[in-house]
Order: structure tokens, then C-alpha cells, then sequence
């Protein structure tokens, strides 16, 4: 006989509703970004907010969490391409489809949209490198920031 766990299957049923919320068709040469709660929001919701992160707090994501170290660089939009290039770290940038590159240690982005329903979202590639950002997310971006969450 087969025992399922109803907490497991509530879990899966969530993750599933989420990951199902946004939409990928600008960015589709790469994984998908990481999806993580804002660990400032009341309620634990990645859209809507406005709360930045603060030193030492955790990042949840489907499977696991990190814990925020500090802003590792800031992100200026670059009117002649439609990039938003990091200030203080070479190769890190999101192009205007929503490709996102990470650094190895700099690696989680809370990126803030223009649209008040998107809000602050916090995006994550496991050990940096390229990912895509649904396209809620990798357009219509206000302002970027990125945090270190060590080797992860």
C-alpha cells in the first residue's frame, strides 16, 4: 500500500502554483532563475513589496534557504542596448529579454519592477552563472540589486 504524506503533497501542490505564476517566452535559452520569498515581506510574498533586504536575514527557495551576507553590487540601465550592468562586478548583467548572468558568490538579485503587482522579486542562480527570469520580471525593471550568499 502506498502512503502519501498529505504536508509532501500540499508542498508540491504550492510549488507547482507558483512556479506556474509566471511566464517564459522572451527568455528561453538558458534554465529558469530561482524563485525566493523576500525574507523582510509580511507573509513571505515575492510580489507587491517594497522592502529591501537587510544583513544576515534568509532567502527561502523551493528546497532550501541562504542567508543575505551584503550587497555585493548595484545595477545602471544602459539606455544604448537596454542592459542593466552591475557597478562593482564585471560580466554581471540582465539583458532586456531577462537573461540574467550571477557571479559565483554574488548571486542572488532582488530586482524591483515598474508595475506595483510585480513589486520586488528575488531571483537566484545555485552558484551563479546564466538563467532566465520570467517575463514579468526581466522587463519593465526599476532598479536591481545583488547580494552575496557565499559558495552557494
Amino acid at each position: 500500500m502506498v502512503s502519501i504524506n498529505p504536508t509532501t503533497l500540499f508542498l508540491a501542490a504550492i510549488a507547482i502554483g507558483n512556479v506556474n505564476a509566471w511566464t517564459w517566452t522572451h527568455c528561453t535559452n538558458a534554465e529558469r532563475c530561482v524563485a525566493g520569498s523576500n525574507p523582510n515581506a509580511s507573509g513571505g510574498t515575492t510580489g507587491g513589496n517594497k522592502n529591501m533586504p537587510s544583513t544576515g536575514s534568509r532567502f527561502s527557495y523551493a528546497g532550501g534557504y541562504v542567508f543575505v551576507a551584503d550587497s555585493c553590487t548595484n545595477f545602471s540601465y544602459q539606455g544604448s542596448d537596454g542592459y542593466w550592468y552591475s557597478h562593482e562586478k564585471d560580466g554581471l548583467f540582465v539583458s532586456p529579454a531577462g537573461y540574467m548572468r550571477t557571479a559565483h558568490d554574488c548571486n542572488l538579485l532582488v530586482i524591483d519592477s515598474k508595475s506595483q503587482t510585480t513589486g520586488i522579486t528575488w531571483w537566484w542562480k545555485h552558484n551563479g552563472g546564466d538563467c532566465c527570469l520570467p517575463d514579468e520580471v526581466g522587463t519593465n525593471i526599476f532598479n536591481i540589486e545583488a547580494y552575496y550568499t557565499g559558495a552557494q
